[in-house]
């Protein structure tokens, strides 16, 4: 089973948003735009609503009691961020920033569970993101150690790949990864030995996506 089959439901919440402009007139969902690099979400403050990444690209960290950051993922169209906060009337459990300039659809916590509770469509879609989510956590939790920084490198090049407009550089697939320029040359390495991408200077140049996405493939059915 592909990997894409976990994410293709996130893209789904994107298209129903945009689909639906009565509802969202209904529901009082208006559209947020940030730039790049900015903070949508802090961890550990109140929550603020609910918002449905429309277009462009974010990235999600935590950051432990010890002050250590890992990255939990870099996302595309679809995303829902503060969905679980509203529901669970928590604090927000990570942060958020754009990577590229943004779009969302943002509704108050209050607008969201009414609206699980009073669109039949739309609760299923978000029942079946944040199925996604966990099997997507359990997919990652199954592959190796050694297997997984590749992995995650993988799954980071094929989003940012959708991004035309982006120059995917060293430093910031660095910060992406969480890991040393060191290892990152190791794996973007191996990846030109595959014939995935190409390397110039400090700009991944020139990538493979259709051979990106057959070598997530080939993870998935490694770990089965």
């Amino acid at each position: 089973m592909e990997e894409q089959f976990f994410t293709e439901y996130r893209t789904r919440i994107a298209q129903f948003m945009q689909a639906h402009a009565a509802l969202r007139d209904q529901y009082q969902i208006t559209e947020v735009q940030l730039p790049a690099q900015r903070a949508l979400l802090t961890q550990g403050t109140a929550p603020t609503g609910v918002y449905i990444l429309a277009s462009g690209l974010v990235k999600v960290t935590r950051t432990t009691a010890a002050g250590q950051q890992f990255t939990l993922g870099v996302f595309g169209p679809g995303e829902v961020e503060g969905d679980v906060e509203a529901i669970l009337h928590m604090p927000h459990f990570c942060t958020v920033h754009t990577l590229t300039a943004c779009t969302f659809y943002y509704l108050s916590a209050a607008r969201f569970l009414q609206m699980l509770g009073q669109e039949r469509e739309f609760n299923l879609l978000m029942h079946r993101s944040m199925a996604s989510k966990m099997l997507n956590t359990s997919l990652q939790s199954s592959i190796q150690s050694t297997n997984r920084l590749i992995y995650t490198l993988l799954i980071v090049l094929r989003e940012l790949s959708r991004l035309n407009e982006l120059q995917i550089s060293k430093p910031l697939l660095t910060e992406l990864l969480g890991t040393s320029p060191r290892n990152l040359n190791r794996l973007l390495g191996q990846l030109e030995d595959e014939q995935l991408i190409q390397v110039k200077g400090t700009l991944v140049a020139h990538m493979n996506r259709k051979g990106i996405e057959k070598r997530i493939e080939t993870y998935d059915f490694e770990i089965q």
